[in-house]
């Protein structure tokens, strides 16, 4: 063992150091082409490659360490940013990825809603769950409690709360009943000069349907950039219909309950994604849609843009 470690010190001490630097996180992260996540294989146990795909987008993204900010430089397609303009407030990484985990719930939800509702099958809310997605200012709450009233007053949306305080005084004191990691609890929240409670929260909505739809998700898959998607396979899947057509169709951007499609970050990347991996169409909103444009004509990529507002014009465009 001497001998080993005196013939291979040098190159010891080399990797010591080079996983030393690798692991220093650096406040920055990159931005890089991302991928497509093939939808129609998650979603249909019958999956056959020949008849096309429905596939989200994603970007991917890299941790700032020496090494990453430094091929940042480098790689014409990489970008850095700072770590804060992921941030709300001061938050952690875990605050990061309770949000997006809650965000994408939300997606399959407002997807479920939207697909069953055009497709006029059963569905029906059973429940409300107002969910904290981001906090500006230290109050008790944190990411992912579910608020349910407001010194006793039940919360239907962010209104509720906005509506109760506008009639208090600063140093009054309100009461919020919570649920965290399935507990009841209570905050009390004294409101300054803004009067405001500081929350940012989402409405899930729990429904009931005829069908059964089980969507599998990774660990490290969020956010709601995926709702149109998820509302054409869900809609596919419960009617039989054929959207595909032997094409690999990718597309990005929210979705609401009412079936409107939403603006989405990272359209570039997720441009350069789908051409990576083969996509004949994407579809985008018309919030996207210049950038999308423009990037494709620049790049010449061979792929075909389109540009929906709503659920319906992207069902009109691919059953015509």
């Amino acid at each position: 063992m001497k001998k080993f470690l005196k013939e291979n010190l040098k190159f010891i001490i080399f990797m010591i150091i080079l996983i030393t630097v690798v692991n220093i996180e650096l406040p920055y992260y990159i931005e890089a082409p991302g991928g497509t996540i093939n939808l129609t294989k998650r979603i249909d146990d019958n999956y056959d490659k020949e008849n096309g795909s429905l596939n989200m987008l994603y970007v991917t993204e890299y941790k700032g360490n020496i090494v990453t900010v430094l091929l940042s430089k480098i790689i014409k397609s990489w970008d850095l940013y700072e770590i804060s303009e992921q941030q709300i407030s001061d938050e952690d990484a875990k605050d990061i990825y309770i949000r997006n985990k809650v965000m994408l719930e939300n997606s399959i939800q407002n997807a479920t809603f939207v697909a069953y509702n055009y497709a006029d099958k059963t569905i029906e809310i059973k429940d409300t769950q107002n969910i904290v997605i981001a906090t500006t200012k230290e109050n008790g709450i944190e990411i992912g409690d579910i608020i349910n009233s407001i010194d006793e007053i039940p919360i239907e949306n962010s209104s509720t709360i906005k509506n109760y305080i506008e009639n208090l005084s600063k140093g009054d004191t309100v009461t919020l009943n919570i649920i965290r990691d399935g507990k009841e609890k209570q905050v009390n929240i004294t409101l300054d000069e803004d009067k405001v409670i500081g929350v940012m929260i989402i409405t899930n909505y729990v429904y009931e349907t005829e069908d059964e739809i089980d969507i599998d998700f990774k660990n490290g898959e969020g956010g709601s950039s995926g709702g149109l998607i998820l509302s054409l396979g869900i809609y596919s899947k419960i009617t039989g219909i054929d959207l595909l057509k032997g094409r690999n169709i990718a597309g990005t951007g929210t979705i609401d309950i009412d079936g409107n499609v939403g603006e989405i970050d990272g359209i570039k990347y997720k441009i350069a994604g789908a051409v990576k991996n083969n996509m004949d169409v994407v579809l985008v909103s018309p919030y996207n849609y210049e950038e999308a444009k423009k990037v494709i004509d620049e790049n010449n990529y061979k792929i075909e843009l389109v540009c929906v507002k709503t659920f319906e014009e992207a069902i009109e465009y691919l059953t015509k």
